[in-house]
């Protein structure tokens, strides 16, 4: 028992969101994104951004940021990049694969790594509030199917997304995702309109940084995890819209 709790739990305490719901807490759907992540060498990101300059030990690891408005009403933007990093696992739950992506302090591994992400509203996903963690949950069972049922990640070259073809080998770019990228067609690895949304948007990216639509980039899936598919709102001190205390 007690009189204030403070809530601080990430976005992704799916447990603890469904016990808030069951006992009564106002919780609401409410946009996020999903996608995948997209991994390039550094040199090459580092050469379009620093041109002569690209491998100055002052300038290190360039990064970038991207956006694209497509012409099926969603935007397609680069988030969570990763200069000189790593794609890393991050399921919660067993039987789902999720991908996000870090750097070390020294920014000095071979890859450049970014989320390719779409925009998702509640319209997508109609239900109650919680909908949207079971249409996370859905496509992160589905890269789970992808990858071999063994936690590897599905993954597919670029050049071979953009084709609309399976991939059956790696080129220049090696995958930085452990235990493994399991390379397939990743058509069906998200909704539809998200495929279509991702394969307008990377030849746009091209128009911005040289090289972004290289054959051999290594896409990986899925990234589910962008932020939190709920809102607990609360009032101007703070509080739960209706639960007094709750904070």
């Amino acid at each position: 028992q007690a009189d204030h709790v403070v809530l601080a739990v990430g976005h992704s305490a799916r447990d603890t969101f469904r016990m808030l719901y069951d006992r009564g807490v106002y919780i609401e759907a409410k946009p996020f994104s999903i996608g995948f992540r997209i991994e390039h060498p550094q040199a090459l990101i580092d050469t379009c951004r620093f041109g002569k300059n690209a491998g100055n030990p002052l300038l290190g690891a360039a990064d970038y940021k991207l956006v694209h408005h497509c012409s099926n009403g969603r935007s397609v933007y680069s988030f969570c990049m990763c200069p000189g990093g790593q794609v890393v696992a991050a399921a919660s739950e067993p039987g789902r694969v999720v991908t996000n992506g870090m750097s070390q302090y020294s920014r000095s591994e071979r890859n450049a790594n970014s989320g390719i992400v779409v925009d998702i509203t509640p319209a997508d996903y109609p239900g109650d509030p919680l909908a949207g963690i079971d249409f996370q949950r859905h496509w992160e069972e589905r890269a789970f199917e992808l990858g071999g049922r063994n936690y590897q990640a599905p993954g597919q070259l670029v050049g071979d997304f953009l084709a609309g073809k399976p991939s059956t080998e790696f080129g220049s770019v090696q995958p930085s995702y452990t235990p493994g990228v399991h390379l397939c067609d990743l058509s069906t690895a998200l909704p539809d309109y998200v495929i279509a949304a991702i394969r307008e948007a990377i030849p746009a990216f091209e128009k911005q940084i040289k090289g972004f639509s290289m054959h051999d980039a290594v896409l990986t899936g899925v990234e589910t995890r962008t932020s939190s598919p709920i809102r607990i709102k609360r009032n101007d001190d703070y509080q739960s819209l209706n639960t007094r205390g709750l904070f």
